[in-house]
């Protein structure tokens, strides 16, 4: 059971992979800089179940998240995502959080309510959500083994 430091590392490490791997892109130092951040955020994410250091950085991104939802008056925005941010509490430890189909789940969702409500920012989320699927799913691999991917 890695700490988040590991998997902290093995989120730098998926990263490096996908960056090599999408070098034909060209991105911009920035963009690399944000893929950054989404892989190391996901290979974080699987803990947020549990009193830990992803838990810590989810809700305080969660909370900055609902400062600006709020100043730019998108309250119901900031009401779904409140229900949301309670999902962590209502679940064990390596439960849902640990389902590679869950975490699989969540960017794909998320896609399609980009696609839907802000259509010109879903190529940009795309790439992100990759890169924190990439570091989610590193995350269970180096708590259960690369079997455990197969296992929905």
């Amino acid at each position: 059971m890695p700490g988040y430091r590991a998997h902290l590392m093995g989120g730098f490490t998926v990263y490096i992979g996908l960056l090599y791997t999408l070098q034909s892109l060209t991105p911009t130092p920035l963009t690399m800089f944000e893929w950054l951040g989404c892989a190391l955020i996901g290979s974080l994410f699987p803990d947020v179940d549990t009193k830990s250091k992803g838990q810590l950085w989810f809700y305080r991104l969660f909370f900055i998240i609902l400062i600006i939802l709020a100043l730019k008056e998108r309250y119901f925005v900031a009401a779904i995502i409140s229900i949301l941010g309670i999902l962590p509490m209502l679940f064990r430890h390596r439960g849902l959080f640990h389902r590679p189909l869950f975490l699989v789940s969540i960017p794909v969702v998320a896609m399609i309510i980009i696609k839907i409500c802000a259509p010109a920012s879903a190529q940009v989320f795309f790439f992100d959500a990759i890169f924190f699927l990439a570091g989610a799913l590193s995350h269970i691999v180096m708590d259960r083994g690369i079997k455990a991917l197969f296992r929905m």
